[in-house]
């Protein structure tokens, strides 16, 4: 079928009107061949652009043009032909993978990475987005590609790019700015960086119908505990559970994102997808309005502590309907937050201390991961991992010798056992912080207006309104200069009761 859209530019200007052919995938049979396709993790772009930051570092942003038809199809497969070019009785046999197909990402995956590694890249084990060379890093999400690379490499990122070019059809985007709808600022001179997704949470606000010139909320979430429909009350309609789960869907994604100040809320609010009611849409409504009231406010790299930050925490029993409690942690690099995450744990535990040994056992293993990645980077950071914590308890039951978790979970347990062995390893280290210095706070509970400000600061989110303004007048200003016909200003003088219009 024809799929018709509307490409736009970063400012919503229309570029040009689009027709692509697409097949209905899910009428295909599976079969046997592998389909899944590995795409860049938030967590690994994010790092890479932290040490883009703090190293002052140059990219290049490629948009492959049309880039599943670049791959040739290893399979028969058949499909009808578009509507405008019917023909009784005939079909098509693909060639080419199109958009759509089930096996189309994966071919474009391989056939990708195959062109990187005849252009001299080494794909990281690790994260198999991301390539190495002679100084040159690559990652590319789909489509979209990206260099980084310092200035005395820039030979040998010209010369990968024009080897790139020879294989595929490009579009050179130049320094990169966006990328999958985060905005990227950088400050030069002072080695700054910053995430921004102040234009999606814009587009998102103004798309809900939400009444967004009340009073900004000071905080994502109230301090009182959200909780389930009761069961005498009636079913949340289609519809109704529609909205909702459109509005938790776009809070989460900035949550996961570029905003880990609003991961505690997305994580609370998505709990009740399935049956949502007036409270839990008033709830996810004051998320959107916080949103949009601070959506300048974002991620900030290259300032901040030079080592990286890693923070576990967890409040006990907070969830009154089945008392198990909620744990988050987050990682810090450059004075940025790089990985963060909220959620509730899978089981009871019994104490606050079993509850911040399971959410560190979770940290510690994210932190051994990034560990790998950052060695495969050839960053060299403080070593061993440091997890801080705020619970004493915790900590010596991990780096005593004589520590043993009198308990009858069984899963706890292996938790302790792991994490003294990664201790006694020498991989991991435990720090003792005190409540109030503790990064992680926020991701466990829903704050008061004093304490989320201390939290905001703590895990380097910025306003960064003034910035945002004078990158998009001068974006604005180039593309005025670049393309003229796009941008027919009309300067009205009035004289007489007449209107008079020069271009």
């Amino acid at each position: 079928m024809w799929v018709f859209t509307y490409k736009l530019d970063k400012h919503g200007n229309l570029t040009k009107c689009k027709a692509r052919l697409v097949v209905c995938g899910n009428q295909q049979d599976p079969g046997d061949l592998p389909t899944r396709a590995t795409t860049l993790a938030s967590t690994t772009f994010r790092t890479l652009m932290a040490v883009t930051a703090q190293f002052d570092l140059e990219t290049r942003q490629l948009d492959a043009v049309n880039a599943f038809v670049n791959c040739e199809l290893d399979e028969v497969v058949y499909m009808r032909l578009p509507p405008g070019f019917g023909k009784p009785g005939k079909v098509l046999l693909l060639q080419k993978a199109l958009y759509g197909l089930r096996r189309s990402p994966w071919l474009w995956q391989h056939r990708l990475t195959d062109v990187f590694r005849s252009l001299g890249f080494t794909p990281l084990a690790q994260e198999p987005c991301v390539a190495l060379k002679d100084g040159v890093l690559v990652f590319y999400y789909v489509d979209d590609i990206v260099f980084i690379y310092r200035k005395e490499h820039l030979a040998q990122a010209e010369a990968a790019i024009t080897g790139l070019k020879r294989q595929f059809e490009m579009t050179d985007c130049g320094e990169l700015k966006w990328f999958l709808g985060i905005h990227v600022v950088r400050n030069r001179q002072k080695r700054l960086l910053w995430l921004s997704q102040a234009a999606y949470i814009e587009k998102v606000a103004n798309e809900s119908g939400i009444d967004l010139s009340t009073r900004p909320p000071e905080t994502p979430m109230a301090e009182t505990e959200l909780l389930p429909t009761p069961t005498d009350y009636p079913q949340a309609s289609p519809a109704s559970v529609t909205q909702y789960q459109g509005k938790v869907g776009s809070i989460l994604y900035a949550a996961i994102t570029t905003r880990p100040d609003v991961a505690f809320a997305a994580s609370r609010l998505a709990r009740f997808n399935s049956n949502p009611s007036q409270i839990h849409q008033e709830a996810a409504d004051r998320a959107i309005r916080y949103l949009y009231h601070t959506r300048d406010r974002s991620i900030c790299y290259g300032v901040g502590n030079k080592a990286l930050v890693c923070a576990s925490d967890a409040s006990f029993g907070d969830n009154t309907m089945d008392r198990k409690s909620s744990q988050g942690y987050i990682m810090m690099l450059f004075g940025g937050a790089i990985a963060w995450r909220a959620n509730k744990q899978d089981t009871v535990t019994t104490s606050s201390t079993e509850a911040e040994l399971l959410a560190l056992s979770q940290a510690a293993k994210e932190a051994l991961f990034m560990g790998r990645l950052f060695k495969a980077l050839s960053l060299e950071l403080n070593e061993p991992l440091v997890i801080q914590c705020d619970n004493r308890q915790t900590i010596r039951l991990v780096v005593e010798e004589s520590a043993k978790l009198d308990t009858k979970l069984r899963h706890v347990d292996i938790h302790n056992h792991w994490l003294r062995q990664e201790y006694s390893s020498g991989r991991v280290l435990v720090e003792w912080v005190e409540t109030a210095r503790m990064p992680a706070d926020g991701l466990t509970k829903a704050l008061g207006k004093g304490k989320y400000q201390g939290f905001i600061r703590q895990i380097g989110l910025q306003g960064i309104k003034d910035q945002l303004e004078s990158v998009r007048r001068m974006e604005e200003l180039r593309d005025r200069i670049r393309n003229p016909q796009h941008h027919d200003d009309v300067i009205c003088i009035k004289t007489g009761g007449r209107q008079m219009r020069r271009h």
